[in-house]
């Protein structure tokens, strides 16, 4: 590389190969390296051609840095991919990727329209899918028209050997160099950047022009953790755009309580006042205490035109099954005892906008010409203006937060007019400012995707897996690694939301265990009242409908980072903290069945802990006993099994592991140590609590308020 333009992240020697430049009238140029020039800690490279001149400005922090880019051209620049970047870099050993390729999940296609229907009785639209997919299905090259009608909103992780067989449409990557790791990801900014096949940038502008203006494109960070590699070049990033990282916004109002969501239960067409009210009373009835609902997709006064979802907002209230409007139903909630609820809609309003009665009610429009209808302008003040007279609807309407889906369409909403990541920016922070001044908390949903990430102010929780579809072996599996491997990054950015599920799924367990690990919001979505597996629910939801939950989303071990639990004879095994102890999930989802062996040692977790021996107690199967620091505890599996192993330090000869009703035994209760020695356990609810004391384990009955010594 030293004939051309060379830079490091940390020790890491990287290049800028080459840069192509493509015009408005299809024309391409490849462009010629001239020089560079130092300012401060940037390092400007600039390149041109007979028509163009491209700047290419690397920010380097030692081990952390952004690169960026402007562009001044003679002729118009491409308003879909004006530049490509090529990035030299030494071969990986292993590289994981998360890519918004819409192929990735073709299979998903008619596992929708049939278990989505099947799941509450109803005749299946599409063909019984297979239970052992293709994961990942070959992901060629797709054109950009193809790849914007394909919903590309979900990150998918793939796991590569070199990075030419990144698919295209990626977003982030983790390459491993031999005990030095190197995290990559991709941001809006005025652009859009992707990552391609072999360490390739494709800049998305949107608009047609003759000048960018510098524009942040990727955040780079290497270090010898890959934890931390992760969690810098994230923190990198928000430096140098809008985004601020989960651990400084304020956490969700949606967290702490178990909630129910309308979605799979009713979809769209049995979606009424009537049905949410008997399903929720039923669930209360049944001993849950639900903290919140979500009045998903369906309760709108809409118009259709061609096939779904080419759906249209027609005015701003309820359709026919809401004879008391959307107020009714939220006091009919509360008045059962549901402390929160939420309103499903898009960023756009509804899936293709809005019609003229509508725009006139929020008195600000733009004219789409990719959905055919009116959507939020793309300018802040205009777009603040429709967002808040759309908010005070809402709130206007009792509800207290809103689930906002289909935000991926800002990169094609005003394509051809506005530069896409100035007008992602304009309309993301309008609709967060204008939430929050109404007093709304925001689930983010179908934004997975640079011009939404990127511009998460505020904003702090986010679906981060494609849709749960109920009584699928495969989603079980795929959605289980899907949502798992996609918190390695975006736990950073929001708490991670792993979509809601029904708790008599066959397969209930493993989503239940997962979601309890994930660290952020979890909800089901129940239609069949008489079927809920209350046993399952108090496993992880107080009496007070409290959720036992980890104290930070968990992350991938350190031994299956870069392996394939789907595709590779491995268990897949993720970790957390919980009130002073460890808690680790271990999940059997590999596509060819089978029983599949392991194990689990200190070494392995995502963070450093106590070099001491530790007390372990299997929370399904009930096993205990002593781990000590060198050594490794085995595991097995059945296929779709799942255990949770919970480890306490054993200080003093004493462990208090917990109440061990719960996934997650150490949750409810308080444990304090004294110099003499002395440890008292004080527990939140009754149970039975498990403790070590002296080489032997005891048990003993506890009441809510309850203090003894152990």
């Amino acid at each position: 590389m030293s004939d051309r333009p060379c830079f490091k992240i940390g020790d890491l020697p990287m290049g800028i190969g080459s840069v192509k430049v493509v015009f408005a009238d299809g024309s391409e140029s490849t462009c010629e390296f001239f020089g560079c020039s130092k300012t401060g800690e940037h390092v400007d490279y600039n390149f041109r051609s007979n028509d163009v001149l491209v700047n290419i400005r690397v920010s380097n922090e030692g081990s952390r840095g952004v690169i960026g880019l402007s562009a001044s051209s003679l002729k118009d620049l491409s308003h879909r991919f004006p530049l490509e970047i090529f990035l030299d870099a030494d071969k990986p050993c292993r590289v994981l990727v998360l890519t918004t390729h819409k192929d990735s999940v073709k299979n998903y296609l008619s596992a929708f329209g049939y278990y989505n229907q099947t799941a509450i009785g109803k005749e299946p639209r599409s063909p019984r899918p297979p239970d052992d997919p293709e994961y990942p299905p070959e992901l060629g090259y797709i054109e950009h028209e193809d790849y914007a009608r394909g919903y590309p909103c979900w990150t998918y992780p793939v796991f590569l050997k070199s990075f030419e067989d990144t698919p295209c449409y990626s977003v982030f990557l983790l390459a491993d160099y031999g005990g030095k790791y190197l995290a990559l990801l991709t941001i809006s900014d005025k652009t859009t950047s992707y990552l391609w096949p072999g360490l390739r940038l494709k800049v998305f502008s949107g608009k047609a022009s003759r000048r960018i203006e510098n524009s942040t494109i990727v955040s780079l960070a290497l270090d010898n953790d890959p934890y931390r590699a992760v969690e810098h070049c994230v923190n990198t990033a928000s430096s140098h755009v809008v985004f601020k990282p989960r651990s400084v916004k304020k956490k969700p109002i949606i967290m702490d309580k178990i909630g129910w969501c309308s979605w799979n239960a009713l979809l769209t067409e049995d979606l009424s006042h009537e049905n949410i009210v008997k399903i929720v009373s039923g669930l209360i009835g049944r001993g849950l205490r639900l903290g919140w609902v979500i009045i998903d997709d369906g309760w709108q006064e809409e118009v259709s035109r061609g096939d779904w979802p080419r759906r249209f907002l027609k005015k701003l209230s309820a359709n026919k099954r809401f004879p008391d409007e959307i107020r009714g139903v939220v006091e009919s909630l509360k008045s059962l005892g549901v402390d929160l609820v939420g309103l499903w809609h898009t960023i756009d309003i509804h899936w293709s906008g809005f019609e003229e009665e509508v725009l006139r009610e929020l008195g600000s429009g733009f004219f789409s010409k990719f959905v055919e209808g009116y959507v939020p302008p793309p300018t802040m003040e205009e777009a603040f203006k429709l967002y808040s007279r759309f908010f005070s609807w809402v709130r206007d309407n009792g509800l207290d937060f809103v689930k906002i889906d289909n935000q991926w369409v800002i990169h094609s909403l005003y394509e051809g007019f506005s530069m896409v990541g100035e007008a992602a920016r304009n309309v993301e922070l309008a609709m967060q400012a204008a939430a929050y001044a109404n007093g709304l908390d925001i689930l983010n949903c179908m934004s997975m995707v640079p011009e939404n990430y990127s511009n998460f102010l505020f904003s702090n929780a986010m679906r981060i897996s494609i849709d749960y579809i109920p009584f699928w072996k495969a989603d079980a599996k795929l959605h289980t690694v899907f949502s798992i491997y996609n918190a390695l990054l975006f736990n950073h950015i929001a708490y991670p939301d792993y979509d809601m599920f029904m708790s008599y799924d066959p397969y209930a367990k493993i989503h239940a265990v997962a979601r309890v690990f994930s660290g952020g919001p979890v909800y089901i979505t129940d239609r069949e009242t008489e079927k809920t597996n209350i046993d399952l629910l108090k496993r992880f939801v107080l009496p007070d409908g409290r959720l036992v939950r980890v104290d930070k989303p968990a992350l991938p071990t350190r031994d299956v980072l870069f392996r394939d639990p789907y595709n590779e004879p491995v268990l897949l095994k993720i970790a957390s903290e919980v009130n002073g102890s460890i808690s680790i999930a271990v999940f059997n989802v590999s596509k060819s069945g089978g029983r599949l062996d392991g194990s689990i040692s200190l070494d392995t977790l995502p963070f450093q802990v106590k070099r001491v021996d530790y007390a372990y107690y299997k929370t399904f199967s009930g096993e205990r006993g002593i781990l000590k620091q060198d050594e490794e505890l085995p595991l097995s599996l059945e296929e779709l099994e799942v255990e949770v192993i919970n480890l306490v330090p054993v200080e003093d000869c004493k462990a208090v592991v917990g109440l061990k009703e719960y996934l997650l035994p150490r949750f409810p209760v308080k444990v304090f140590r004294f110099p003499n020695g002395k440890v008292l356990a004080e527990s939140l609810v009754s149970g039975t609590l498990l403790y070590y004391v002296d080489g032997a384990f005891s048990e003993s009955e506890v009441r809510e308020g309850s203090v003894i010594e152990v």
